[in-house]
């Protein structure tokens, strides 16, 4: 993609992965606090510095793929006015979760999906 595009990449991963991410791929990459836990004031304030970020670099697309980054990204994106919003599912956590925790997720990804210009599924069991 490098070749085609100014690549960016971002993520809550340890720093010592993204020095090896942006070394390896010969990207530059961006820490943002994020936690996999259902987090709402921390969530916001990844919201917010999304946004913030996305609002300097200003993308013509921003692609996410886990459900967390995915719901964080592309909200920050979506109200960036970012065109094209891309998401990819790669397994859904709300399949093991129960009761409440499982409506919360699945709301969730609806409003990752309705927010995304286009959802990829990256398995044909993702589909629905």
């Amino acid at each position: 993609m490098k070749n085609n595009f100014e690549v960016k990449a971002i993520s809550a991963g340890p720093q010592k992965d993204l020095e090896e991410v942006s070394s390896r791929e010969m990207v530059p990459t961006i820490k943002v606090k994020m936690t996999r836990a259902i987090t709402p004031v921390k969530d916001l304030k990844a919201v917010w510095q999304l946004y913030k970020l996305v609002r300097k670099v200003r993308p013509t697309i921003v692609h996410t793929h886990t459900p967390k980054a995915g719901i964080l990204g592309i909200l920050a994106a979506k109200l960036a006015r970012v065109p094209v919003r891309l998401h990819t599912v790669a397994g859904l956590p709300l399949m093991e979760a129960v009761e409440t925790k499982r409506k919360v997720l699945d709301l969730v990804e609806k409003l990752t999906y309705h927010c995304a210009t286009k959802v990829h599924p990256n398995s044909k069991g993702l589909v629905s």
